[in-house]
């Protein structure tokens, strides 16, 4: 009896093991217990963080973090995204996270985490999907404020990310995060110079104040209004580029808003020498996310191992905004 009770347990762990896998010809898509990871012919193209990573050495546990996307690769290799980078910690690769803002009364900050007012976490796998041409997994976060010694939940927000099958010059990907109230109490958020979803890119990209050099291989950033980051922050372009080189190889990628989005085009902010940028819809004015209504934002990501190639871009430009009308 208690060898065929070891079998039955046997059996039923490879049973969720092997159904946390959904498999294409060539799109992969892996659950674990940490993560969630998407290869394209073998190659890794992200990985969602679903358990804290260890916070490096030398930093405060407030800057635990889940709920996002590190690394995003490129076809060759690199690593594009940067996660606890020791300027600004609380910046983790792909994630999204609110600034100024109120919750029943009180002053709360999802995004600068040394303030402890408010952290956003995972809280579960809803689904795992695949489709002829693309694999997705949608996941649950949590919007969380301090009240005291406890922590309450203000937004509820689910992610819903899709790999699409692509040829070996790029990969494509969808981030759609659809936040509700968890509550009868609204989150207001104020007027502010950023804040919403960002990217934090690779740390060898990372520049000291005030220097405006461009050096081979350093971080530039293009807007589809053809402006720099200096000339692009704050302006309202359907996307922005950012292009360089790590580990001495081209790089480049493109993250498009869409033009159905909450005051699309959205605002950018682009920080003048920290690789880092985010979509800031409150840069326009305050603004309420309210009971009963859905707040939903919608990305398009298109990374390259090679120079930024404006025409690609704008293909791909002309093709999403499409299907998103």
């Amino acid at each position: 009896m208690k060898r065929f009770k070891i079998a039955l347990m046997v059996l039923f762990y490879s049973f969720i093991v092997t159904n946390q896998s959904t498999l294409g010809a060539e799109l992969n898509l892996t659950e674990t217990d940490d993560t969630i990871r998407i290869t394209l012919r073998g190659k890794p193209v992200l990985q969602y963080i679903k358990k804290s990573q260890p916070v490096p050495d030398g930093l405060p546990q407030y800057f635990s973090r889940s709920g996002y996307i590190h690394p995003v690769y490129t076809p060759t290799g690199q690593e594009l995204t940067g996660d606890y980078p020791a300027d600004h910690a609380h910046q983790h690769a792909l994630f999204f996270a609110w600034v100024k803002s109120k919750f029943d009364g009180k002053s709360v900050d999802f995004w600068n985490q040394a303030k402890d007012l408010g952290k956003v976490e995972f809280r579960e796998v809803l689904n795992l999907g695949r489709e002829e041409q693309s694999v997705s997994f949608s996941v649950k976060h949590a919007f969380m404020v301090k009240d005291g010694d406890r922590w309450i939940d203000a937004l509820h927000e689910v992610w819903t990310v899709t790999v699409h099958q692509t040829p070996a010059d790029h990969f494509l990907f969808d981030v759609v995060s659809v936040q509700q109230c968890a509550s009868d109490k609204p989150l207001s958020l104020a007027e502010y110079h950023y804040g919403g979803m960002a990217i934090r890119g690779n740390v060898q990209w990372l520049k000291e104040k005030g220097d405006h050099s461009i050096n081979e291989g350093d971080l530039r950033l293009l807007t589809s209004e053809g402006k720099d980051r200096w000339e692009g922050n704050h302006t309202r372009p359907n996307w922005v580029a950012f292009f360089g080189q790590i580990d001495g190889r081209d790089v480049s990628a493109a993250v498009f808003c869409s033009p159905i989005n909450f005051r699309a085009p959205q605002h950018v902010r682009i920080h003048p020498n920290k690789p880092y940028f985010c979509f800031a819809p409150m840069v326009e004015g305050a603004f309420k996310i309210t009971p009963g209504k859905e707040y939903a934002s919608r990305y398009r990501y298109l990374v390259t191992s090679k120079a930024v190639d404006v025409q690609m871009i704008e293909k791909h430009w002309d093709e999403y905004a499409k299907t998103e009308k």
